[in-house]
């Protein structure tokens, strides 16, 4: 996963032009990242695809790379990277999804030196949804996506992070509300545990930590 989010400090729009600059390079196959080990210098780049002959004589590839996601930030963070016309900030997670598409477009269209999918799609993780409403959302924010990039409609799949009680709770719905888009469901179980806190906390005491995880719930 290519973390937009909790993996990353990208706390002002200087520090997310660098995150959306490298995921950028991932689409073409062009990041680099030069290091020095044991005295000397070297790159790492993305690896190269496997060309070999079966016993046959048939030529076959084997990926040198797995398929890469990108995770986006939730819907309720706000960021002034871009305003609107009467200087109000927008959802962080709109722009990640425009930059996430635009940059995955070299993908799409061949013109990358190292391909990602094998299936022409774009694969973006949603965290922090707070039930099916918010994955309702974010598959039409997706299609909406899709119709100003021209792309065939579900060609942006979602990864739903259920971490929050309300998803947890309703995850049949959330899958029903996206079910042409997910590809795949994770559980953040520190997300989960922390909103599980916020909850209930105003109803009293919750249990210690280390006997969290002998919840029923989780």
């Amino acid at each position: 996963i290519l973390d937009m989010e909790d993996s990353v400090a990208a706390v002002d729009a200087e520090d997310k032009a660098r995150v959306y600059r490298n995921i950028c390079g991932v689409f073409r196959g062009t990041l680099e990242a030069p290091f020095v080990k044991d005295g000397r210098n070297m790159v790492r780049r993305p690896n190269s695809d496997v060309w070999f002959r079966d016993e046959r004589g048939d030529a076959k590839m084997l990926p040198g790379r797995v398929v890469c996601l990108v995770r986006n930030v939730g819907h309720h963070m706000f960021s002034d990277m871009v305003l609107t016309e009467d200087g109000r900030t927008v959802p962080e997670g709109f722009v990640d999804l425009l930059v996430t598409v635009g940059a995955a477009l070299q993908d799409l269209r061949g013109t990358s030196r190292a391909a990602n999918s094998r299936l022409g799609s774009v694969y973006i993780v949603k965290p922090k949804m707070h039930g099916s409403r918010e994955v309702e959302l974010t598959s039409k924010l997706f299609g909406r996506a899709e119709e100003f990039f021209g792309l065939r409609r579900n060609t942006i799949k979602m990864g739903i992070m259920d971490e929050e009680r309300r998803t947890s709770a309703n995850l049949r719905e959330c899958i029903r509300a996206a079910a042409e888009r997910v590809f795949f469901i994770n559980t953040g179980f520190l997300d989960r545990t922390g909103d599980e806190i916020h909850t209930c906390m105003l109803a009293g005491p919750v249990v210690p930590k280390a006997q969290m995880k002998q919840q029923k719930w989780i």
